[in-house]
């Protein structure tokens, strides 16, 4: 029962590694023009051609390149000479047929493991040392194996590359979290913003201070009639006291 739930629980994390390679490599599709998919199970083999986007002038080398799980030089081929693999499990696995006159270098891989699963991508080698150009190929390949066995790690570093891809997964999800917070945060500042007050038209000014004149005219005038009244009433007094004399 151990077994069967460590199968299943492998082989979906295979399934979901799966997913995330194709998430990753997607943008590699409009920066190197084009990415064939190649879907095989354990010891199963495959064959790729690679052909130079260049076609003036003759290349005197080729390589075949890893670039995402592993970013490493798998073959060298030199024009004339036999291809220099670099890691001994390679060895015996890889065939290849020179057709470096034609700009083109054609692959058999077979005996796939799970460590096989990576993008694989081609380099052709134009002019001469040490002013060479390297100009790559046409296509890059997306070697996906299926591989349930339960291997010792030392053969096989799948699970490490699960590891990996779950950070990597993992990071992504919280960068968007980040950026859907800031957009939020920031959304909702801009209303908070002070609205511009309306300016006031000169004329309303004018009419709101109007009364206030009127006012101060009224009271004047309520004034100068109490002085008038005071004035009269002195003068009356005054004319009594004459006549009581």
């Amino acid at each position: 029962m151990v077994r069967w739930l460590g199968s299943i629980s492998w082989s979906a994390g295979l399934k979901y590694a799966h997913v995330v390679l194709l998430f990753l490599i997607t943008p590699s599709v409009n920066a190197h023009g084009g990415i064939v998919y190649i879907h095989r199970v354990r010891n199963s083999s495959i064959d790729i051609s690679c052909e130079s986007t260049n076609k003036e002038g003759k290349p005197f080398a080729f390589s075949l390149k890893r670039r995402l799980l592993q970013s490493r030089r798998v073959l060298y081929l030199s024009d004339g000479l036999l291809p220099t693999i670099n890691k001994s499990e390679d060895k015996g696995r890889i065939t290849v047929r020179d057709e470096l006159y034609n700009h083109t270098v054609h692959l058999t891989i077979s005996n796939l493991q799970g460590q096989d699963i990576d993008v694989y991508h081609c380099e052709f080698y134009y002019g001469s040392l040490p002013e060479d150009k390297n100009i790559p190929g046409k296509m890059e390949f997306f070697i996906y194996v299926e591989d349930f066995s339960r291997e010792p790690l030392h053969s096989c570093d799948c699970l490490s590359y699960l590891s990996l891809l779950y950070v990597i997964s993992g990071a992504a999800c919280l960068l968007g979290v980040l950026v859907f917070t800031l957009a939020a945060a920031y959304c909702c500042k801009r209303p908070n913003r002070r609205k511009p007050q309306p300016v006031v038209p000169v004329y309303e000014e004018m009419t709101g201070v109007r009364p206030a004149k009127r006012k101060a005219t009224n009271s004047q005038t309520d004034i100068a009639k109490l002085e008038e009244a005071n004035s009269s009433v002195a003068t009356l007094f005054s004319k009594e006291n004459l006549y009581v004399n």
